[in-house]
């Protein structure tokens, strides 16, 4: 184990990579890449609980922020091979904190070392089996034989790159900072969606609402650009979100007697503000059964 402490940064180098021609669309936000968007949505079963996914360069390597949940592992599998990377090459994961839909991916990296908060991991032990059903009953098993790095309140990964607690939807909250020609903060659950920053509430606050205030205006005051955990990027400007990619999500089901495999749910949002744009968002499509009819 590891204790994190502010260092200086190294470079980051130029690492060129291109993206395939098959698997998920890839999205780039400079160095950073964009493997798996986040989804602000829940559902009247439970959460969903698909939170963004990105890879950055350090130094001659690759790290993660988040990993994700087993339910989208197989599109983070495609995600990396579509930039030609493979997980055994992955040698840093940051968790921005314990919450099963950002960590239990983390079994894929069994090379990379793991960054968490101290105050993460302090709150884990206390919570894990109580109020917080989110955090895994095992998230000790996923971090046994691993090399751990704990973040007290910042650590320079790199010349581009800092970690910094930032606490409110749990006390161990990690978000990066990257400073490129846009600064850019990948939040993880500081910031959810893009209502949390125009509302200044975070949803499930468990550090507290004043704490989660704080770390949201810190992170709006200091960036140009915003990751949300479960959103697409958007550009924080004039206090208003200006969204850097289009949204695009299909939910399907096989709900007998109606067809198999009917979408149910579809939603395309372009990128922009939204204002005077145009997109769709359609629910309960006719069934195949009434189209024949």
């Amino acid at each position: 184990m590891i204790d994190g402490a502010s260092s200086g940064g190294e470079t980051i180098n130029n690492l060129a990579l291109t993206p395939s021609d098959t698997g998920p669309r890839q999205t780039s936000l400079e160095d950073l890449r964009l493997l798996l968007p986040g989804v602000p949505a829940v559902t009247s079963r439970g959460y969903l609980g698909y939170c963004t996914v990105l890879a950055f360069p350090l130094a001659d390597e690759w790290a993660l922020f988040d990993v994700g949940h087993y339910g989208d592992r197989h599109l983070l599998l495609a995600a990396l091979e579509a930039w030609g990377l493979e997980p055994e090459g992955i040698r840093h994961v940051v968790l921005s904190h314990l919450h099963f839909d950002h960590c239990l991916n983390l079994p894929l990296f069994p090379e990379a070392a793991v960054y968490l908060a101290r105050a993460e991991i302090e709150y884990a032990q206390k919570a894990a089996g109580g109020e917080d059903t989110a955090l895994p009953d095992f998230w000790p098993a996923l971090l046994e034989k691993r090399k751990l790095v704990l973040v007290e309140k910042e650590l320079t990964l790199s010349a581009s790159c800092q970690l910094s607690l930032k606490p409110g939807h749990t006390p161990g909250g990690l978000v990066l900072l990257y400073q490129g020609s846009r600064r850019t903060a990948v939040c993880g659950d500081a910031i959810k969606n893009a209502w949390e920053a125009l509302t200044g509430e975070i949803a499930q606050a468990r550090a507290g609402r004043a704490a989660a205030r704080t770390s949201l205006e810190d992170i709006l005051d200091w960036a140009e650009v915003i990751v949300p955990g479960h959103d697409r990027p958007f550009a924080w400007t004039d206090r208003e979100p200006e969204f850097l990619a289009g949204f695009d999500w299909e939910i399907r089901g096989s709900l007998y007697p109606e067809a198999a495999d009917l979408p149910l749910l579809n939603i395309h949002l372009p990128a922009g503000t939204g204002r005077g744009q145009v997109g769709h968002i359609r629910t309960n499509p006719k069934s195949t059964n009434e189209e024949e009819g």
